[in-house]
């Protein structure tokens, strides 16, 4: 009785940790895409383009370029801000060097995690938080490792259960013939039933140390069920706030604004954040400096009355990605296995507490660098690459999944589908006080 209310002791005090840890996550990413504008001064919005052709541009425009300057060998990328009205503004071009003190641009040529100040190009998965398999594999780690250990702990189980079975019927016949030489034929029945009782309860000693506990395959199934419920909000983002959001987005928001039509019915580039393919009124009088240096596959979203590319309203679906896609779901799974420790279920109350650290420290770690990753790209979509009013309407979308996500983590109501995928604190306590 002690322990179980030991238990629910520790569960509210997590309950309440895990409501400030929210808090927290919620105003870390509220800051770096606040202080992001802050930083975006002249509301400025960048795509890249091909650095061959943007210097061939800047020739033209100065006679002061050499070309066979050495600068020109080492321009590694470039970009241009779409919402200058020439090559001669100031930052309407930024040609990346490999000297970090060439460029006054140099955190968007050279970015630096904020705290340890080291360039994100030498850290694992900085530059590949958009490709797909990172974009479906990193959420779900955290997970994967609590699956794979509750997989490895079930199979060793049954190998060790599975060894003993087969050993044991050797040595109870050893057992059983010894007894037949040794006793007389005077034995009485009582005796030999006697003898036959001690053998079972001899046997059935070790089938209780390394008995299959009852409800590991419980934990698994719990666990694949919480496995398919984050793929749901994946595929949500995905479909609804990525694809659903743009063609409302193309073909309500933008025609009822500006009364132009978008002739696309997708996006062609999926990683792209401003492509769009719009028809604007006839008589309309396109102004694009930077038409002849764009990338291949942005000229060919863009037809010979179409806009310039980058330049439509475009809300900032890497915003939603970093904060509807990773996070929610690499968050809430960390705070799972904080709340509910998959290693602790498993073990026996001797623990090593060496283990349990090692455990820890890893998950503490998994934490705190995607954190870094995804709120440093925050920080720097909000800087460079989107204007503000498209940085807001995709941290307004975004919200589509944190709120809901954080209702079901911190609330008593949403009983039942607690229980499906395995985060409601009556069921692990009782579990526990078992």
């Amino acid at each position: 009785m002690a322990d179980e209310s030991e238990l629910k002791s520790t569960s509210r005090h997590r309950k309440k940790l895990i409501a400030r840890f929210y808090s927290v996550h919620f105003s870390l990413g509220a800051g770096a895409v606040i202080l992001g504008m802050m930083h975006n001064v002249g509301n400025k919005k960048y795509i890249p383009v091909n650095a061959n052709e943007l210097l061939k541009l800047m020739k033209v425009q100065s006679s002061n370029v050499d070309p066979d300057d050495v600068w020109k060998q080492q321009c590694k990328k470039a970009y241009v801000n779409v919402h200058s009205s020439s090559i001669g503004e100031r930052f309407a071009a930024v040609c990346c060097h490999d000297n970090e003190s060439d460029t006054a641009m140099h955190s968007l040529c050279h970015p630096k995690l904020p705290i340890i100040g080291v360039p994100t190009r030498y850290l694992p998965f900085s530059k590949r938080l958009t490709r797909l398999t990172e974009a479906w594999v990193l959420p779900a780690l955290p997970i994967l490792i609590r699956l794979a250990y509750q997989v490895i702990y079930a199979l060793l189980v049954c190998y060790k259960r599975y060894s003993i079975n087969t050993n044991r019927p050797i040595s109870m016949q050893r057992e059983a013939t010894s007894i037949s030489y040794s006793v007389s034929s005077s034995i009485s029945l009582t005796s030999s039933t006697t003898s036959l009782e001690k053998i079972v309860v001899n046997d059935a000693s070790p089938t209780t140390e390394v008995r299959m506990p009852e409800s590991n395959h419980k934990f698994i199934g719990t666990t694949l069920r919480r496995l398919f419920f984050y793929f749901v909000l994946l595929n949500f983002r995905g479909w609804g706030l990525y694809i659903g959001a743009n063609a409302l987005e193309d073909y309500v928001f933008l025609p009822w604004f500006t009364g132009n039509i978008v002739t696309s019915p997708l996006r062609m580039n999926s990683l792209s954040d401003v492509e769009h393919d719009i028809h604007y009124k006839e008589g309309y009088q396109r102004h694009c400096w930077y038409e002849d240096a764009l990338k291949s596959h942005h000229k060919s979203a863009m037809e010979s009355h179409s806009e310039c590319y980058g330049r439509p309203f475009d809300f900032s679906d890497h915003v939603v990605l970093f904060l509807a896609h990773y996070l929610p779901v690499f968050f809430m799974e960390l705070l799972v296995c904080y709340r509910f420790p998959f290693w602790e279920r498993t073990s026996a109350p001797q623990q090593n507490k060496v283990g349990r650290v090692c455990w820890y420290a890893i998950h503490a770690f998994l934490f705190f660098y995607l954190h870094l990753l995804v709120l440093h790209s925050t920080y720097q979509t909000a800087v460079y690459f989107h204007t503000h009013g498209e940085i807001i309407v995709g941290y307004a979308v975004s919200l589509f999944i944190q709120l809901p996500v954080c209702y079901l983590m911190c609330s008593e109501k949403s009983t039942r589908l607690k229980r499906i995928i395995g985060v409601h604190e009556a069921d692990i306590v009782e579990d526990k006080s078992d």
